[in-house]
Order: C-alpha cells, then sequence, then structure tokens
C-alpha cells in the first residue's frame, strides 16, 4: 500500500509540473449472492481482470506515452504489475515496447456470453509491437516477443505475432497470427463484423490451432431495433472434441431501472441445458440488484447484489 501511494504522488507531482497528462483508472467489480436455491449466501470479488489499477501518462501531443496495470488490484495492491508499455507514435507508425497486453488487434463476439471461444488471443508478453499509419482504413502489425533472457535472434523472428486490420464505418475484419515454429504451436484468428444495417452487429470468427489439429469457429448476432428490446444469439464449435455451445437471450428494458431478460443456453462443455429468467434494478452509479430464477439440471435461483465502479 505504501508502495502505491508513493507511487501515485511522485506521478501526481510530475503531472502539475510538466506538459505531460497523467490518468490514474481504478476498476471494481463483483457480486454479492444474497441468497440462493440452497439458503446460502456468498461474496464473489471478480478479481483477475476486473479488479484493475491503470496509470497512464502521455505528452500533451500524444507522440509517446507509457500505461502501467496491477490485474488484480485487490489481492496484490501495489505488489504486481500485469502489464506495462511504454509507446512513441508518429508519422512513420507506431511503436510499443513492454510486457504487452495488447488488444488492439483483437475481435470478440458482441456479447461474448457463454462461447468457449468467443474471441482472438491477445498480443502478450516482453517483446516489442510495430503498428504501420492507418492507410485506406487498413493497418499491419508485428510483435516481435523479445524475452527477458537472452534468446536466439532466429528464434524470436519464428514466434512473431502478424497482424492485419480494416475498418470503416460498417464493416471491419482482422487477421492475427500468433506464430510458433520452435514448439511448434502456430495458432491463426479471422474475423470479421458487419455493422451495416441500423441495430444490427455480425460478427464470425476463426481459430486455427494448425499444429494442434484443432480449429474453432464462433458467429454472434446482436439486435437492438426493437425499441426497449436486445437480441442476442451465439455459438461456437472447436473441432477437437467436437465441443459447441448455443447461446440465446433477449432483454427487455421495462423502465430507465427496471430490466428483464430470459435466456437459454446449451452445450457440452462448460455449459449444460440452462433455461433462466431475471429481473434487474438499476440502484445507480454502478450498483444493481437481481432476482433470477432458472432450470439446468435442477432448479436454481438466487438474490443478487452487482457492484462496479470505474474512476
Amino acid at each position: 500500500m505504501k508502495k502505491l501511494i508513493v507511487l501515485l504522488l511522485a506521478f501526481a507531482l510530475v503531472g502539475a509540473v510538466s506538459a505531460q497528462v497523467v490518468t490514474t483508472a481504478v476498476s471494481l467489480s463483483g457480486e454479492v449472492t444474497l441468497i440462493d436455491q440452497n439458503a446460502k449466501s456468498v461474496f464473489t470479488d471478480y478479481g483477475t481482470g476486473y479488479d484493475v489499477l491503470t496509470i497512464k501518462a502521455s505528452d500533451k501531443d500524444g507522440k509517446y506515452g507509457f500505461a502501467i496495470s496491477d490485474g488484480n488490484v485487490i489481492a496484490d495492491l501495489g505488489g504486481t504489475v500485469r502489464d506495462w508499455n511504454v509507446w512513441y507514435k508518429g508519422a512513420a507508425g507506431k511503436v510499443v515496447l513492454g510486457n504487452l497486453r495488447n488488444s488492439d488487434f483483437r475481435m470478440t463476439l458482441p456479447a461474448w456470453g457463454y462461447a468457449q471461444f468467443g474471441g482472438f488471443d491477445r498480443i502478450t508478453g516482453y517483446g516489442v509491437l510495430y503498428e504501420t499509419p492507418t492507410v485506406k482504413n487498413l493497418t499491419f502489425g508485428v510483435n516481435f516477443p523479445v524475452p527477458t533472457t537472452a534468446t536466439n535472434t532466429v528464434d524470436v523472428l519464428k514466434k512473431a505475432d502478424l497482424a492485419a486490420k480494416y475498418s470503416d464505418k460498417n464493416f471491419t475484419w482482422m487477421v492475427l497470427a500468433n506464430l510458433d515454429m520452435v514448439t511448434p504451436k502456430n495458432v491463426v484468428f479471422g474475423g470479421a463484423s458487419f455493422t451495416g444495417y441500423k441495430d444490427l452487429t455480425l460478427t464470425g470468427l476463426f481459430k486455427g490451432a494448425f499444429d494442434d489439429n484443432n480449429y474453432g469457429f464462433a458467429g454472434g448476432v446482436q439486435y437492438t431495433g426493437i425499441d426497449k428490446f436486445t437480441f442476442n444469439v451465439e455459438g461456437s464449435y472447436q473441432t477437437s472434441g467436437s465441443i459447441y455451445d448455443v447461446w440465446g437471450q433477449v432483454a427487455y428494458a421495462v423502465t430507465d431501472l427496471i430490466s428483464a431478460k430470459v435466456g437459454y443456453v446449451t452445450g457440452n462443455g462448460t455449459v449444460s441445458n440452462d433455461f433462466y429468467g431475471a429481473v434487474g434494478y438499476d440502484l445507480g452509479n454502478g450498483l444493481s440488484a437481481e432476482a433470477s430464477v432458472g432450470y439446468d439440471t435442477a432448479v436454481h435461483a438466487a438474490a443478487k447484489l452487482y457492484y462496479g465502479v470505474s474512476f
């Protein structure tokens, strides 16, 4: 805690006396089950990936900067750094160096409700990422995963990440190749998302883990064109083990504060047949209450509070 406070004060002082723009962001989220079908209660802090502390800074012209993140601020406040990077941006493109957790070349399903394969992997680990300037909506990237121990340069090149992205107002496509010709363990992602029709998002994804002989496919549809309704349908399939899942949900905004939803999810992986329904009430400022009931192999029900704040 003391280290964190000293660090925050130091950055605040730097921001006050220089031209740098320094920001500190904290997000915390979780849920509290007040009572379930077994008359039990439990507090669930979402933890890693949800309780995040991020410190960022850049020059006033946005030409260079850095970011540091702690991925589970509750568990290791000020102790463990999840990722960090320094970046430089100019006419020749952008360079990012550090222990990366980059999602510039990442596509996911619209809601990613239950799909086991529902998004690209991130570009992660120590490395040097270069992104070209965007020309006619097209951007290329290459990451060299340089480790913290001396490694044969040829092996580094054999483990490069190669990426391309195209995006206009109606259509986006991405390709990301996580190469590993040393192990080998090569994985290629491809995805496309179409938003050309008002209130409709269509997304399709592919994952080819060629050396593991496993191929994944996923698709998702989200439609918000009917007043106060949101419709979602998503599914995925992986050839290894013939694992599949399908999820559908309809949500309705009863009022500005009250919402209701019903859904069904099925599959042979981590999910099973589950019909569910829930009514939620927005208590404001990231706090909400929900009562739910459903049936998979037995009846399940719960009354919960959800919290989520970000500054």
